[in-house]
This record gives structure tokens, sequence and C-alpha cells, in this order.
């Protein structure tokens, strides 16, 4: 083989390797193998009443969520809960809680929510205060809002 012909090769495998470094950079690739594991207690142990009560799903091959929410009241305020839960981890991941059941990537089909914040770990138990405004709301969704797409979601009953 030229010289020239090797130089050609290398310079097109280089800007390749520089081209998928900078999409795995851009779609934050990496956070799908990292784990953030968050270990709560809850927030008051007296008078606790277990308002609602369901279990994640796998909404694909990708994105798996597995584990309960509940939403618990104590002393007039409202949590959601995570227990034992494991979700894919992704990039710019929030919790909704959402009066809507069916849950798909469309925008759309959160319906009314509410943002509860950033995730606090993919993995253990965790929570999150609940607004007055959002004390309807049934279905826990964690989102990614980067790329609108829906990682996991517990409809509560």
């Amino acid at each position: 083989m030229k010289k020239r012909t090797i130089a050609i090769y290398l310079f097109i495998l280089l800007v390749a390797a520089g081209l998928a470094g900078l999409e795995i950079f851009y779609f934050k690739f990496h956070t799908y193998f990292q784990r953030t594991a968050v270990n709560e207690a809850l927030p008051v142990q007296a008078e606790m009443e277990i308002v609602a009560e369901g279990q994640f799903i796998e909404i694909d091959m990708i994105h798996k969520g597995s584990g309960t929410a509940k939403i618990i009241e104590q002393n007039g305020k409202r949590y959601l809960r995570f227990e034992n839960f494991s979700v894919t981890n992704g990039p710019d991941l929030y919790v909704y809680l959402t009066d809507s059941e069916k849950l798909n990537n469309n925008d759309e089909s959160l319906g009314e929510y509410v943002n509860l914040g950033r995730l606090k770990g993919n993995v253990g138990s965790q929570n999150y205060e609940i607004p007055e405004s959002a004390w309807g709301y049934r279905t826990a969704v964690v989102w990614c809002r980067q790329f609108s797409v829906l990682f996991s979601y517990a409809a509560m009953k």
C-alpha cells in the first residue's frame, strides 16, 4: 500500500473516532452505565397513611424500571416515595407526578403534571414532596427532559 493511501485511511479513522466521541459526549451515552444509589428514610414515622401504591414498569429493552412508588401522607403533607427502586440511568432525568395513566415518549401523553425535581439516584429509596396542587395525581414518571424520553412510570391505585 502506498503511504498516501495509509495516511488517508488513518485520517478517516481519526475523524470517525472524533465524531463518535462527540456523539457519545452530546448524548451522554456513558450515563446509561453509571449507578447512583440513594437511600432516604421516610420523612416522619408518626401517623403515616399510604394513599396510593404502584409498581414501576419496563418501557422497552433499554428503558427499564422496577420497584414501588407510594404516595404517603404524614402530618398534612404528601410525599412520593420510591422503595426498592431501580431505573436505567440516563441524562437529565426528572421525576414527574401526572394525572395520565397511559404514557409514551410523546410529551402530550404526560397530560397535566407537576415536576418534583431531578431524580436523586437511579437506585434506592427516595422521597419527593408533593405540592397540594397535585394531590389528585396518581402516576409517578421518570422522564428525560433533554430528549423527551420516558424511562419508566408507576400508575398508583
